[in-house]
C-alpha cells in the first residue's frame, strides 16, 4: 500500500515538533532589517577631536575662573587656526562636524580677526556678553543645519527625516534656552559658560544614542 503525500510510513516515528521561534518547514527564511536602520552617528574619536581647539582657548578661563582678554587675542588665533586641520581630518575620514561646534569656530574666527584687526566695538562685544557669543552663533548654524543639511543640527543622518527635524527642533529649542542662561550668567565663565556648553552636546550625544539603541 502506498503512503499517503506527507505523511510518515507505517511504524516510523511522527516528526517533532520545530522548535519555538523556528520557520515552519519549507516556508521562506525571515528577511533581514534594511540597511541604514539606525542613525550613523560619528566614533568617538571624530567627536572628541572636534572638542580640541575650543578647550585650547577656554580650558584656562575656566579653570582659573576668570577670563583674561589681554592674552584672548592670540589664544583665538590658535584655537581659530586648529579648527581647520580638524575639520579636515573630521571630513577625509567621512564621518560628520558636530553643528554645535561649527558654531563655536564661527565664534572663534570672529573672535580672531576682532581682536587682531582690531575691531573695538566686536572685541567690547565678545567682552559684554562673554560666552554667550558661542551660543548665539551655534543657534544660528544650527537654524541653518535644520532647513537645509540631511543630518539637521543633530549632525547625524536617518533614514526617517522626522526624526531628524524633531531632535534638530528639540536641541534648537535647548540652544535658546542656552543663551538665555549664558546671558544671564555671563560674569561666571564656568556657569555661563562651561556648563551650558557640557549640556548642550551632552544631549545631543544622549539623542543620537538613544535612538541608536
Amino acid at each position: 500500500m502506498s503512503t499517503p503525500p506527507g505523511s510518515a510510513p507505517p511504524g516510523s516515528a511522527p516528526p517533532s515538533p520545530a522548535p519555538p521561534g523556528s520557520a515552519p518547514p519549507g516556508s521562506a527564511p525571515p528577511s533581514p532589517a534594511p540597511p541604514g536602520s539606525a542613525p550613523r552617528g560619528n566614533p568617538a574619536w571624530a567627536e572628541l577631536i572636534q572638542l580640541v581647539p575650543i578647550l585650547i582657548l577656554a580650558a584656562p578661563f575656566v579653570l582659573e575662573g576668570q577670563v583674561d582678554l589681554a592674552a584672548a587675542g592670540s589664544m583665538f588665533w590658535i584655537a581659530a587656526a586648529l579648527t581647520v586641520p580638524v575639520a579636515l581630518l573630521v571630513r577625509i575620514r567621512g564621518h560628520r562636524a558636530n553643528p554645535i561646534l561649527i558654531g563655536t569656530g564661527l565664534w572663534l574666527w570672529i573672535g580672531a580677526v576682532a581682536f587682531w584687526v582690531p575691531i573695538e566695538a566686536l572685541t567690547a562685544l565678545y567682552a559684554r556678553i562673554q560666552a554667550a557669543g558661542l551660543f548665539i552663533c551655534a543657534l544660528g548654524v544650527g537654524i541653518v543645519a535644520t532647513l537645509a543639511s540631511d543630518a539637521g543640527y543633530i549632525g547625524c543622518p536617518h533614514p526617517d527625516r522626522a526624526w531628524v527635524r524633531r531632535t534638530s527642533l528639540a536641541l534648537l529649542g535647548l540652544t535658546v534656552g542656552v543663551v538665555a542662561w549664558s546671558l544671564w550668567m555671563r560674569h561666571d565663565v564656568r556657569l555661563g559658560g562651561g556648563l551650558p556648553f557640557i549640556v548642550l552636546n551632552v544631549a545631543r550625544r544622549i539623542a543620537i544614542a538613544r535612538a541608536r539603541s
